[in-house]
Parts: structure tokens; C-alpha cells; sequence
């Protein structure tokens, strides 16, 4: 797209790509977490607290995988209806199920917004082809993004319990999600893991902002240079 005809929609364009760059930031990391690679290197490099009646460390990440294929397939939520614990009895009940289901509804919408948004984000910078409007891009993106987050990080970081409270209650039914200390999530799920994990997708995002803010930096002193 030729950048004259193109500056009457820059604005907007860069709009656009500012508030599309929060989803992308954290998508990113989010995906990364939820994997089985991530699940295991923090099992495999974190003192988690010990299950209190006795399930060992190594079958609580057999169910942890378990728990976490079934946010992310049909098969996987076929596979932890029927996970069993280690004494034979079924590893976890109707309202365990019904809340993993809704999280696996949650990431595939979240997700999709996420391909959608990086699909969207290069396909503006590549048909306006300015090397200006993508260093500005670059940085207007970057700098909203890691104030959104460094403020969101900061309030975690201290009210982690309440800001962990209020996402589920916006995202899933109030009551759906509270589950029993015996309830197997919890176990192997536990809040430490959690809150170690949010910190991780919290510093992964502002890693890229960063990143994106040198980025555009750099394009903006070549441009000029």
C-alpha cells in the first residue's frame, strides 16, 4: 500500500495495533505455559507442597498433564474423565470436570483471538510497508502494553489470592470453581504453582515488550540514520 494513500488510515491502523498488542504480549507466554514441557520442568525444578495424604510427586504430574490435555482437546477431556488415582478410585468429580470443560472453552477462545491478533498485527505492518509507521508502531504498542502489564504485574504480585478470586469469578459461575482440599486439582494444582506461573507469563510479556520497544527503537535511529 503506497504510504500516501495509506496516511489517512494510519491513525487508526495505529489504533489498531495498539490494542491488539496486549493479547498478543501475553498470548504468547500463556501458550508457552500451557504445555507439558513447562509442566514438567516446574514440577521437575520446584519444591511443590507436599500432597497431604499422600499421592507422590511423581503421579501428581502424571495427573497434572492429564488435567492439562483435557483443557486443550476433546480427547484430552475424554482422557481425564476416565483418570484414575493411584488407589484406583476416579481421580475427579462431576464439578471438577465441568470446570476444566469451561477452562478449555476460555483458552480456545482466548487462543483463537491470539492467532487472530498476530495475523492481523503483521498483516497491517507488511501493506503499509513504512518503516516509520512500523517503528512507531513498534513503540506506541510496546509502551501501552508494558504499562498495562507492569501495573497488572504489580497488583498480582501483592493481592495475588484476591486478583486470583476475582478472575474466576469474571471468567467462570462463582461457585463452580471452588473446590474441596481433598478434590484432586488442588492437589495437583496448587497455589504455588499458580502464583510462580503468573509471574512467569507476566515477566515473559514484559520481556516482550521490551523486545519490541528495541526493536522499534532500533528501526527509528536506522531510519534517521
Amino acid at each position: 500500500m503506497p504510504s500516501g494513500k495509506a496516511r489517512p488510515y494510519k491513525g487508526t491502523l495505529l489504533l489498531i495495533i495498539t490494542l491488539l498488542s496486549p493479547i498478543i504480549f501475553l498470548g504468547i507466554p500463556t501458550k508457552l505455559a500451557f504445555t507439558e514441557t513447562y509442566l514438567e520442568w516446574y514440577y521437575r525444578s520446584h519444591d511443590l507442597p507436599q500432597d497431604r495424604w499422600g499421592m507422590s510427586k511423581e503421579d501428581r504430574l502424571r495427573l497434572a498433564k492429564i488435567g492439562l490435555r483435557s483443557v486443550l482437546s476433546k480427547e484430552g477431556m475424554e482422557e481425564l474423565k476416565k483418570a484414575k488415582l493411584p488407589n484406583g478410585k476416579r481421580a475427579f468429580n462431576n464439578r471438577e470436570v465441568k470446570h476444566m470443560h469451561d477452562v478449555q472453552t476460555l483458552l480456545d477462545r482466548f487462543f483463537k483471538a491470539l492467532y487472530l491478533s498476530i495475523f492481523l498485527y503483521f498483516l497491517i505492518l507488511i501493506l503499509i510497508r513504512n518503516i516509520g509507521f512500523t517503528s512507531k508502531a513498534l513503540i506506541v504498542s510496546s509502551l501501552f502494553s508494558l504499562t498495562l502489564f507492569a501495573v497488572a504485574g504489580t497488583l498480582s504480585y501483592l493481592f495475588y489470592t484476591k486478583a486470583f478470586e476475582l478472575f474466576h469469578n469474571f471468567f467462570f459461575d462463582p461457585v463452580s470453581w471452588r473446590f474441596r482440599d481433598t478434590d484432586t486439582l488442588l492437589r495437583i494444582y496448587p497455589m504455588k504453582l499458580w502464583f510462580d506461573s503468573t509471574m512467569y507469563v507476566l515477566l515473559g510479556t514484559l520481556s516482550l515488550c521490551l523486545l519490541s520497544f528495541g526493536l522499534g527503537v532500533y528501526l527509528r535511529y536506522k531510519r534517521w540514520s
